[in-house]
């Protein structure tokens, strides 16, 4: 793929996944994210939440990358292409 269709492809999934919006106004959507994340693991996972909890282990944490990276960065690489290409495909 060419840099400059590159670069499209990059601004697209930027704005279509909300990216963008968590690196700007100091963070803000990304802090609405961990608390987003936070509530349904205290409704959906309890006995995780209140483990997570009890360590003082806040989701700020160690989901920061998840939703700055879409999930990417902690995937092997064959299965990021996969991830990507599912994303693009839509």
């Amino acid at each position: 793929m060419p840099e400059e269709q590159a670069f499209c492809v990059l601004v697209k999934i930027m704005y279509d996944y909300g990216l963008r919006d968590l690196y700007k106004n100091n963070f803000e959507d990304l802090h609405c994210k961990f608390y987003q994340l936070e509530r349904l693991m205290q409704e959906q996972l309890p006995d995780l939440h209140n483990h997570f909890s009890d360590l003082n282990l806040e989701a700020h944490m160690y989901a920061s990358q998840w939703f700055l990276t879409l999930f990417t960065a902690k995937f092997p690489l064959c299965m990021v292409f996969h991830i990507i290409d599912l994303l693009l495909c839509e």
